[in-house]
């Protein structure tokens, strides 16, 4: 009995840092976009031409920081739910149902993340490259395996301890 305290607790504590560090990137990420945009506003208006590139990877990186909040969300339990379903059973069966639940979308998040990786390894195969700055598209396009990944991560640790799970939201 210890030993399961004990492992949720380094569980709560890995699913802690892992936010933290998704939330890191993903504000890196929004400064970048705000930063890059701002430079090239400041130098159309100032010079009368913006920075080369600057628009590119503000999107590349507004798309980072928007798949990230994929993950973010599901560690915050605010990822979407069919509460019709919890009137057609008893709620004695709401625990074990919520269980089940978790199972069923880390299941779909891996099979998700394994169509990424298919995703990524083909434009590595491809060759694809950005037409702006010749540059590989696919470590941008990591990002999407992680949050799979991730995200059924989170939903196993979910199902194996259920304390670990956020509380959703009261509809208002």
């Amino acid at each position: 009995m210890q030993s399961d305290r004990t492992g949720q607790r380094g569980v709560a504590a890995a699913l802690t840092w892992l936010v933290r560090v998704e939330l890191f990137v993903t504000c890196m990420a929004l400064l970048l976009v705000a930063s890059a945009l701002f430079i090239d506003v400041v130098a159309r208006e100032a010079f009368g031409q913006g920075i080369f590139g600057a628009q590119k990877l503000a999107v590349y990186c507004n798309a980072i920081a928007g798949l990230l909040g994929f993950a973010v969300v599901v560690h915050a339990g605010g990822h979407l739910r069919v509460s019709a379903v919890d009137n057609l059973f008893p709620t004695t069966w709401h625990p074990a149902m919520s269980r089940l639940g978790d199972v069923v979308s880390a299941a779909l998040c891996a099979m998700l993340g394994w169509f990424a990786v298919k995703y990524v390894q083909s434009s590595m195969r491809l060759g694809e490259v950005d037409l702006l700055f010749y540059a590989e598209l696919w470590p941008v396009q990591l990002v999407l395996p992680y949050i799979f990944y991730a995200s059924s991560l989170r939903y196993l640790c979910f199902a194996a301890y259920p304390a670990l799970r956020p509380r959703e939201a009261e509809p208002q």
